[in-house]
């Protein structure tokens, strides 16, 4: 009855966690995890078996992390996940620019399946959430469209990129529009919305632009006046990572017990990853582990202090690392110091190199980098 649509790149004009060749749904989060592991998780755990996944540019680690879906029980014969990449058919404008392709042939998708909702959700949103209450909240309202949204206080760095909806007493939503210089306890859009099949099909035919910015505020902002939207209150952790200070503030937060119980163990739900036979990490005689997050497969001989650490990484004797995020195969040789940075995949950071970024502005090292 429902099918799943997954914007992969939903803020396809800035880059979530640093890096140029990496789709925003595939950047890291919590060591283990990837953005798209949260949505696929939400829809499986809502029954929820068919998932379409609009695809911008520099998917191919996406690809490579869902394949067939296995690990969210989406390998079978009838559903699964269905990608719809763009068309480059001109070489000479940027993929940014063609995303007619993907959007239009996802709605011929559903045009052609039997399914009567389409539940849209924007996958740079991590979250721990059930769908099935919403929908039967929209299925009593009488709404043409429910938009989920979150009440939350937001940082400064968020609110050029974020939506608020503006909703009436009797739970209507009547505005939306930029979070801009809004303070205090805000309607912050989730990026989820259910919307039956046909309105969605009529809402973006023609469109070329699939970011959820330019659907919620442009979409359906106009069309307020002919439709009626419900607003559906979701009362659990979230958090948006659309550049990458909200990336590096977000994980961050997941070194807080209880916000990462909040995610991770919220109503007895599961979040589901592509699992690794990898060993298990490896700490030296002179390792000095505090407050941080590792994963498997790590040799840690330094010290390591309020820090995210990725598969495969490797800290050498007398290294220290505070407040950073390592990502996956990232060596940091003897010691080396590292305060605020977030290093992309396979950097190696020499013997006795020191660097260091702020909490408001992490220094970000692009991937295959030697310092």
């Amino acid at each position: 009855m429902y099918v799943g649509l997954c914007l992969s790149d939903p803020h396809p004009d800035r880059a979530g966690d640093g890096s140029p060749s990496r789709t925003l749904s595939a950047a890291y989060f919590a060591g283990r995890y990837h953005l798209v592991d949260f949505m696929l998780s939400n829809m499986v755990n809502s029954k929820i078996y068919n998932i379409g996944m609009i695809l911008n540019s520099h998917y191919q680690s996406l690809i490579e992390h869902i394949g067939m879906g296995k690990e969210w029980d989406l390998a079978r014969k009838s559903g699964g996940v269905t990608f719809f990449p763009p068309y480059h058919a001109d070489e000479r404008r940027s993929v940014n620019n063609e995303l007619d392709g993907p959007l239009q042939r996802a709605a011929a998708f559903l045009a052609e399946s039997h399914h009567e909702y389409v539940i849209l959700a924007d996958s740079s949103v991590v979250c721990n959430i059930d769908y099935r209450p919403a929908i039967e909240a929209h299925k009593k309202s009488g709404a043409d469209i429910t938009a989920i949204y979150t009440k939350k206080h937001i940082t400064a760095g968020e609110r050029e990129h974020l939506i608020v909806f503006k909703i009436s007493e009797n739970g209507k939503v009547i505005g939306v529009d930029k979070a801009g210089d809004l303070s205090g306890q805000i309607n912050l859009s989730l990026g989820s919305y259910i919307i039956p099949k046909k309105t969605f099909i009529q809402l973006t035919a023609g469109e070329k632009n699939c970011g959820m910015m330019h659907f919620s505020k442009t979409i359906l902002a106009g069309a307020l006046d002919r439709l009626v939207v419900a607003a559906y209150e979701f009362r659990g952790y979230s958090a948006h990572i659309c550049s990458p200070q909200t990336f590096y503030h977000y994980n961050m937060e997941m070194l807080d017990t209880e916000k990462r119980n909040a995610l991770f163990d919220f109503e007895g739900r599961m979040i589901f990853t592509n699992a690794r036979d990898s060993l298990p990490t490896k700490y030296g005689t002179s390792a000095n582990i505090r407050n941080s997050l590792v994963a498997d497969g790590c040799q840690i001989e330094g010290t390591l202090i309020n820090s995210i650490i990725c598969r495969n990484v490797r800290i050498g004797a007398g290294a220290v690392v505070k407040n950073c995020i390592l990502l996956d195969g990232t060596i940091v040789e003897k010691n080396a110091s590292l305060d605020c940075i977030i290093s992309d995949r396979m950097v190696i950071i020499s013997e006795n190199r020191n660097m260091m970024g702020y909490r408001t502005y992490p220094v970000y090292i692009e991937g295959a980098r030697v310092i």
